[in-house]
Formats: structure tokens, sequence, C-alpha cells
């Protein structure tokens, strides 16, 4: 599956930037409130509305100590974002419930959470290399949220709907798949831009990439990061190919 170019450079950047910011604060600032979880639509609301904020005052620092933003963008990315269940839905059947309790000992089945952890803090990695800087050069966008109602939703899943205008008058629609989680409270469990399934996008790659290293797992698990820059930057050279062409 490809992507369009345009979707690649902007909305992805902008969308995973209002993920990955939300709720983040400079240590220069007044930390604002913990994003309530109570309400999806609330969550996602505060996250869009304390965006901004927080883009103007990592500014003044960010040139001088970049990874004093990633810290702090991955401090609060564990606020909004389901990170280990969006991990394992990349990773598919290598993070499967049906492989873990396949497993004969305990030596197997400790290693299976190890790959699974490390591949958390991989993915957000990646996010913070390829998207968060997007926050920082964000300029004029404005963003309309709302709740729509899917047949798949029910009391611990729902769906919300953010429209965003760039300063051109261009307009994308992005699609959140939230859900609850055991120690309660609303999470983004996936995400879809301009019809285009991040959850799948990530899955196809990662099979993608374990196939290509002849199933190492675990190689692709610790150079995932150098595999996704990588791969950005040689769509962004070659976009014929980016479209399918």
């Amino acid at each position: 599956m490809t992507i369009r170019p345009m979707v690649i450079k902007l909305v992805f950047p902008l969308v995973m930037a209002l993920l990955i910011a939300a709720g983040a604060v400079s240590e220069g600032a007044a930390p604002g409130p913990a994003i309530s979880r109570v309400d999806p639509e609330q969550m996602l609301q505060q996250a869009t509305t304390r965006l901004l904020a927080i883009s103007k005052a990592a500014r003044d620092y960010v040139d001088q100590d970049r990874e004093r933003y990633y810290r702090e963008v991955s401090t609060v990315l564990d606020q909004v974002m389901d990170i280990q269940y969006f991990a394992r839905g990349v990773m598919a059947t290598y993070a499967s419930a049906r492989v873990y309790k396949s497993l004969q000992t305990d030596a197997e089945r400790a290693a299976f959470r190890d790959r699974l952890a490390r591949f958390e803090v991989a993915l957000k990695r990646v996010w913070m290399v390829k998207y968060a800087d997007a926050l920082l050069r964000s300029d004029g966008e404005t963003i309309q949220l709302s709740r729509v109602h899917t047949g798949s939703d029910s009391d611990d899943r729902a769906s919300l709907e953010q429209t965003i205008t760039d300063r051109k008058g261009q307009t994308y629609l992005v699609q959140y798949s939230l859900h609850t989680v055991k120690n309660g409270g609303w999470m983004i469990a996936n995400v879809i831009v301009e019809g285009v399934n991040l959850g799948e996008i990530y899955r196809s790659q990662f099979a993608e990439a374990v196939e290509n290293h002849r199933g190492d797992v675990d190689y692709v698990v610790d150079h995932w990061v150098e595999l996704m820059i990588h791969e950005q930057a040689s769509g962004e050279a070659n976009p014929e190919k980016s479209e399918g062409g």
C-alpha cells in the first residue's frame, strides 16, 4: 500500500504532531493539568487546544536541546496513545497472544515481553524523529473536532473526526479510533488520515522489513528507527516510487 507524497510530507506529520504533543509542557512553563481521559472528545479537544502554546514554548529552546523536546513529548505520549496496543497491532502475529501462549519456557516468554517493550520504545522514537518536528513548523492550521457514530461504537469504543484546514484552504480528514483501557479512561488506538490507515501502513512496513531480513524479528525491532528514517528519506527522494509508479 502506498501513500501520496503530500500525505507523507504534510498530513501525517501534522496529525502525529497533534498526538505526540498532547499535554506536553516545557520546563520553563507552568505545568498544565493532566489530560482528562473521562470523555474521548474532551481528551482530544484539550490536547488540540494546548498544542499551539506547546509549540510556541518549545521554539525557544529546541535548537539548543532537541533531545529535551523529545523527552518531554515522550513522557506525555502515554497519556493519550495506547502505545502497547498499537505496537502489538504493528507487530501482528509476532506479538500475538496465540504466539505467547505457545511458548514453552519462562525464558521464551520473557524474551517475547522484552521484544515488545523494545519495539514500543523504538516506535515512539520514530514518531519523535519523523513527526514531532512538524509540530514546530505548524502555522495557521484550524482544527474542527466532531464525534461520529459507527456500528462499532460501544461503551468502550468510540470514533472521532478532525478536519484540519491549512492556510491555503486545503482540508484533510483525520479519523481516530479510541477505546477504554484497564486502568481507566479513553486512549487512541489508531488513526486514519485521508483514508490511509496508519496502523495498517506500519504493520505492512514491519512485515516487509522482517521478510527483507530473513525473518529476524529482533533485528527489525532493534533497527526500526534506522529502517523507518531511511525509508522516509528514500521515499522523498523518489516521489514517483512513493505513488507506486
